[in-house]
């Protein structure tokens, strides 16, 4: 079992969730009434996620299609993608709808950075 800790999404909804690995993101929010909908990039159409690991970063495969539309809306860059494509490790952003629980994770809106804009 996992530990996911949704952040800034409901006050009422906020907190500590068990999950099993391997489970999709999605369906966990779904089970515990947290809409993660309200939170979708506009530019883009998908609801982008930042993540933070707890503890050691399970190692964890990404898919291409997934870091190329990471990329292109801008939320990740290239060597970002690269680095978590080369090393099998998550980006610090994922789209929910393509997110598996690997292991405890902090999961907050995401929003872009000055950086980013």
């Amino acid at each position: 079992m996992a530990k996911v800790i949704f952040m800034h999404f409901d006050d009422d909804k906020d907190g500590i969730y068990d999950a099993k690995i391997g489970e999709p993101i999605v369906r966990l929010a779904q089970e515990n009434s947290i809409d993660l909908s309200k939170f979708s990039c506009k530019e883009c159409g998908e609801t982008l996620l930042s993540i933070e690991h707890i503890f050691d970063e399970p190692t964890t495969y990404t898919e291409d299609e997934e870091l190329e539309l990471l990329t292109k809306f801008g939320a990740i860059g290239e060597k970002e993608a690269q680095i978590a494509q080369q090393y099998a490790i998550s980006p610090k952003v994922r789209i929910a709808s393509m997110m598996l629980i690997k292991g405890d994770v902090l999961i907050k809106p995401y929003k872009k950075t000055k950086e980013q804009k």
